[in-house]
Parts: C-alpha cells; sequence; structure tokens
C-alpha cells in the first residue's frame, strides 16, 4: 500500500471510527446507494427478415441494452434462446460492447412461416425481447411477403387484354395490360394503357395477370418467340422472365398467401416461387388429355384456409390443395358438390371469400356468376340472362375480388363495360368509361374486346 492510500485510509478510519464502532466504517464507506441496473432491451436490426427454411439469415439480429439512467448498457451480459422454428444461433451468451449493444447470428430451423428467438438479460429473465424471421420453401427476392405500393392506387384495376375498348373517352383500341382508375361512388373509370403488347406484331397470346402478395405485377402469355411463360411487370414497364410454363391450351394464375403465385393449367394445379421453379401436387396432376383435365380457366387462393382451389373437369368437382406456404399439409380434397357441364368447363374465373368459392360461369346456356361453400352448397348469386337476351346477357370474362365492400368485378367483353356484384347484398352495378349506365346492346359499343385477365391491385 502506498503513503497516500494509508493517508486515505486512516483519514476515513479517523471519521467513522470517533468513537471505536467498528460497525460504522461499513455504513460510511457505502452511502451512494445501488448503481444503474439494465431496465430494457431492444431489437434495433434484424428483425422481420426473410429466408429459405434451414438457411442463415442475412443479416445478424443486433440488440440494445438501456440502464435504469438512461445510459447504454456497456458490459451487460445478453441471452439468446430460440424460440420456435426450430433453429440454431451463433453463441447463447454475449457481452454488450461500450455501445450497449450485441449481436447473434440466426439459421433458420426447418419449420415454415414464422420463427422466433428471445434476447434476455443475463439472469434476468424478466428483461427481454422476441425477434422474428420468416422460412420459406425457397429463398429469393420474389417471394418475400413484405407489402409494397409499387403500382398507382389501392384497389385499382388492372385488364390485361388482347384487344380491347374498355378504356376511357371514345373507346379506342387497347392492347397489352390496361390500367383502370376507379371512381367508384359516380360509377366512372378512367383507362389507360399501362403495357401494351400488340398480338398481331408480336404474334404472342395473352392468358391472365396477378398481383403477387408482396405488390409485384405478373402476366401469363405466350411470348412472341413461343415461349409459354410467366413475366414480371415493373412500374417502368418494363418486362422481365419469371417462370417456364409447360401448359398449352392456357394458364390462369393468383395470389397466393406467403409466396409468389398460384395456378392451374390443364395438367392441374401448381405454385411458382423463385424464378423458374414450378411445383406441382402428385394428387392433383392430370394427363393434360381431354377431358381428364383440370379446368384452365379457374384456380384461386383462400387465404383464411390455406388452400388452393382448382376445377377437375373430368370428374365435375371442385377441389383444393391444403398448403403451408408451397408445401402440401395433406390429401387433395374434394367438395362434395356436383358441377354441372357448363360449369365445369364454362368457368372462366374464380375466388375465395369468407370461404365460400365464387365461380364465373359463361356459355351460350349458362351466365352467372355461382357460389359453393365448403359443405358443397351451390347457388345461383346473379344470372347474367337478368339483363336481357342476345347481346345484352353479355360475354363475361374473369373474376376479381375487392375486399372492402366485399365485391367482384368482372368484364362484359362483349358491350366493353365493367360489371360489380357487391358479396351478400345483390347490389349489381354496371360502369363504362363514360360514366353512363348498362348501354345493353352490343351496338352502343365500338367493338367487341377480349380481355382476358382481371385484378385489384391489393392494399397495404
Amino acid at each position: 500500500m502506498s503513503k497516500s492510500q494509508l493517508r486515505n485510509r486512516v483519514g476515513r478510519l479517523a471519521v467513522c471510527l470517533p468513537l471505536g464502532l467498528v460497525v460504522l466504517f461499513a455504513a460510511c464507506e457505502d452511502d451512494t446507494g445501488p448503481g444503474p441496473v439494465p431496465v430494457d432491451i431492444e431489437i434495433v436490426s434484424g428483425n422481420g427478415q426473410y429466408s429459405k427454411q434451414g438457411t442463415q439469415l442475412g443479416a445478424p439480429v443486433v440488440v440494445q441494452v438501456t440502464l435504469s439512467d438512461g445510459e447504454v448498457g456497456a458490459g451487460v451480459g445478453v441471452t439468446f434462446s430460440v424460440r420456435s422454428g426450430g433453429g440454431t444461433l451463433s453463441r447463447t451468451s454475449a457481452t454488450a460492447n461500450g455501445d450497449g449493444q450485441s449481436s447473434v447470428e440466426w439459421t433458420l430451423g426447418p419449420t415454415l412461416g414464422t420463427q422466433e428467438i428471445t434476447v434476455t438479460i443475463t439472469g434476468d429473465n424478466e428483461v427481454g425481447a422476441v425477434a422474428q424471421a420468416t422460412a420459406g420453401a425457397f429463398n429469393c427476392l420474389e417471394e418475400d411477403p413484405t407489402f409494397v405500393q409499387r403500382f398507382f392506387d389501392e384497389n385499382d384495376l388492372f385488364v390485361f387484354t388482347r384487344k380491347s375498348s374498355v378504356v376511357a373517352g371514345a373507346g379506342t383500341e387497347r392492347a397489352g395490360i390496361v390500367h383502370l382508375s376507379m371512381d367508384l361512388a359516380n360509377l366512372e373509370f378512367e383507362g389507360n394503357s399501362f403495357v401494351g403488347f400488340d398480338e398481331t406484331v408480336l404474334q404472342a397470346v395473352v392468358r391472365d395477370c396477378a398481383f403477387s402478395q408482396s405488390g409485384e405485377f405478373y402476366i401469363a402469355w405466350t411470348s412472341p418467340s413461343s415461349v409459354r411463360e410467366i413475366a414480371k411487370i415493373a412500374p417502368d414497364r418494363s418486362r422481365t422472365h419469371f417462370a417456364r410454363l409447360e401448359g398449352l391450351l392456357g394458364t390462369e394464375i393468383t395470389m397466393i398467401e406467403g409466396g409468389v403465385l398460384g395456378g392451374v393449367d390443364e395438367f392441374g394445379p401448381f405454385t411458382v416461387g423463385c424464378r423458374d421453379t414450378l411445383t406441382r401436387y402428385a394428387d392433383a396432376t392430370y394427363s393434360g388429355i381431354v377431358p381428364n383435365v383440370a379446368n384452365y380457366d379457374a384456380v384461386a387462393y383462400d387465404a383464411a384456409g390455406n388452400f388452393l382451389y382448382f376445377i377437375d373437369q373430368g370428374a365435375r368437382r371442385l377441389k383444393r390443395v391444403p398448403l403451408d406456404g408451397y408445401t402440401q399439409t395433406g390429401a387433395t380434397e374434394e367438395i362434395p358438390a356436383v358441377l354441372t357441364p357448363d360449369e365445369a368447363t364454362g368457368t372462366n374465373g374464380m375466388v375465395v371469400h369468407s370461404g365460400d368459392v365464387y365461380l364465373l360461369v359463361e356459355t351460350n346456356t349458362t351466365k352467372a356468376i355461382v357460389s359453393v361453400t365448403p359443405s358443397g352448397t351451390k347457388t345461383t348469386e346473379f344470372d347474367f340472362f337478368s339483363r336481357g337476351a342476345g347481346d345484352a346477357a353479355g360475354e363475361q370474362s374473369d373474376l376479381a375480388l375487392l375486399p372492402n365492400p366485399p365485391s367482384l368485378f368482372t368484364l362484359d367483353t362483349l358491350n366493353n363495360v365493367i360489371l360489380i356484384w357487391v358479396i351478400g347484398t345483390g347490389q349489381f352495378e354496371v360502369i363504362d368509361p363514360d360514366g353512363a349506365t348498362d348501354p345493353g346492346a352490343a351496338s352502343e359499343v365500338g367493338s367487341s374486346g377480349e380481355p382476358v385477365g382481371i385484378a385489384v391491385l391489393p392494399g397495404s
């Protein structure tokens, strides 16, 4: 002990022991109370990431420790543990750096969907935080389920057409993707060509269009080089190849949850994840030879039940594949309702709302919206022949769902008008470019268009 240390110690003893009471030494030595303690731990980065199951996340999970006096918790111990999903961590404990931060690398487990880890103060499980990540069957940018508003306004319509006058103004024929900005209060819309594809020049055949859950826009078509594919359309109107398709007769595509697209062709239903990946399901695959094929004009996804619906044309049954992401979770199920021949072969569009499936049936003898419940009860919700006979009944093409209020959009491609049927109310409306009411006869329009796909821009 140095002389200065000794003098300091003796000085303290002189103050604390005037009466020789040793116990006063401890009381005089500790008169400042307890120091600051960790009161909060916060995830500052790395939360909410997305990757393929069983792979390491692209960025570490970083946490920040804060003390009771508001300062950073430098030197505080932190504990990491897997809460769900079966993943692994690069370490189970660490010490916060001078900024009060610590991090861990996280490798996802085999479970599809949401996985979690817990971060706590070492020795104090009451102070902690939970980080989440999503595991998918593929690891690619397109599969990220985070919605981003890339196109125009929510609930606007996008029509994928070979040649149509369903546009604003004088009804100039348009080809390609037509953007329709809706004014439902006044039963009007404005239309403009978003991306043009002239079939007479490109020698292309368009099939369908759909948004993904992340807000990307896709089309299914036969390209000018006769390649059957799904292409992605960017807001700057550029087009890039996404996935090669197999069907010769046609391909319907739809949004699915937690992934990119679902679809159906004459071979049956499928899902598409990353570029050039296509998954089929063994007990829902057909030979592709009529009539033992799926109806390639109708497919729908039920987000609440995680089912991909399609029509078995040969058996005249509505069927569904239970999915978790891209993984089939059980045998393909059959809805106990026998479809009529017109319903089995003439369904041109299909959506699901609150567990009920809505079919758009368009043949010479049946023009209707038909609902099918999970128990198999069929109901004709709207008969388009109620608009009149012949041309007045129109020719309906595809079906799209507006979530709020729950409404079905379709296109009368003979009279070039948009039709809206509000679910549960029986309300039926007709919208045309100049805001007039139902034009009725085909003679009142310039030409009969042929839109083959319609999609509603999803909301955030």
